[in-house]
């Protein structure tokens, strides 16, 4: 458990630590070019080292948002592109770093506007990447939304839920002010890993890990004991069928639910759409179709709905 709660927080950094590297990277090209002219030719001396600043906080940016991804609530495909495009910034920062050096102690007449050229490419690259990662957290119509000043409209599957911040569950005055702490240790005792986010009114996140091999006949009397504790619940990967989650039904304070990779089809959507907190739903790898969804986007409260790879 310390280990998860360690690896969220460090994840959560990301989005904070991901701007240093811009800001170098971009530091870097501005000095390269403005030392094309006689005035500011000086300023070439500093690239090198704002370069090795930039690789450096590339990487830690991008170990941070590994940790991040494992949260799981990301379109595959648009999480992938930005962590190869992560990647690839800062491998080719850390080149150019040493192609720099290379420069330094050589007089190869051309090389360094091959080096510029490289570290425009470099900007490029990094404006790429930062447009992955804006579509991540905001969606892909983001920048049309605001430049257009559209309404915002419910968010489709291709959008990812705002992992910006630490999140923080809503209270509201339905949540009970107690939990039994012996069902909580009964959950744990079968391979969950149960996080008190709140003490009074107490509130939970209950994941159970994937492929655990236990069936909801295991579960369900524990997880019926907390229903109305629990605000997010991950059951991901775990093979349950619609039948296996009538347990859904008394849990009328989730926000958060993960169902993906689960043989699941359009049964489960008068489940869902009865829970009239939840804002957040991974349907990912799933059976449930086309239709299921749509129908989850109009007739429920849920603003986030994914559905990669469902139908």
């Amino acid at each position: 458990m310390l280990l998860l709660n360690m690896t969220t927080l460090i994840g959560h950094l990301h989005p904070l630590l991901v701007h240093l590297p811009i800001g170098f990277i971009l530091i870097a090209i501005l000095l390269d070019v403005l030392a094309y002219r006689p005035a500011y030719v000086h300023f070439r001396s500093a690239v090198q080292l704002t370069l090795l600043l930039g690789f450096g906080a590339a990487t830690v940016s991008c170990g941070t948002g590994y940790l991040l991804s494992l949260s799981g609530d990301y379109a595959p495909q648009d999480l992938s592109l930005h962590q190869w495009g992560g990647w690839a910034v800062a491998g080719l920062s850390g080149v150019l770093y040493f192609f720099r050096s290379w420069i330094l102690s050589t007089n190869a007449p051309n090389a360094p506007r091959i080096f510029s050229a490289l570290l425009l490419l470099l900007g490029g690259l990094l404006l790429f990447t930062g447009h992955q990662g804006g579509s991540l957290t905001h969606g892909g119509d983001y920048l049309w939304l605001q430049a257009g000043k559209d309404s915002p409209t419910k968010k489709t599957a291709s959008l990812a839920f705002d992992s910006t911040a630490i999140e923080v569950p809503k209270v509201n005055p339905e949540l009970p002010l107690e939990a039994d702490p012996t069902q909580i240790q009964k959950l744990r005792a079968l391979g969950c890993n149960v996080r008190i986010l709140l003490k009074r009114p107490v509130m939970l996140d209950v994941t159970l890990p994937a492929q655990s091999g236990k069936s909801m006949a295991e579960l369900a009397p524990h997880l019926e004991a907390l229903a109305k504790n629990i605000v997010w619940l991950n059951l991901a990967d775990n093979g349950f069928h619609e039948k296996d989650l009538a347990v859904l039904k008394q849990m009328a304070n989730l926000e958060k639910l993960r169902l993906e990779k689960n043989p699941l089809g359009d049964g489960i959507v008068p489940v869902l759409i009865g829970l009239k907190h939840l804002e957040a739903l991974n349907l990912n790898e799933t059976k449930v179709t086309k239709a299921g969804v749509e129908k989850l986007k109009m007739d429920s409260g849920i603003k986030r709905v994914y559905d990669w790879k469902a139908g």
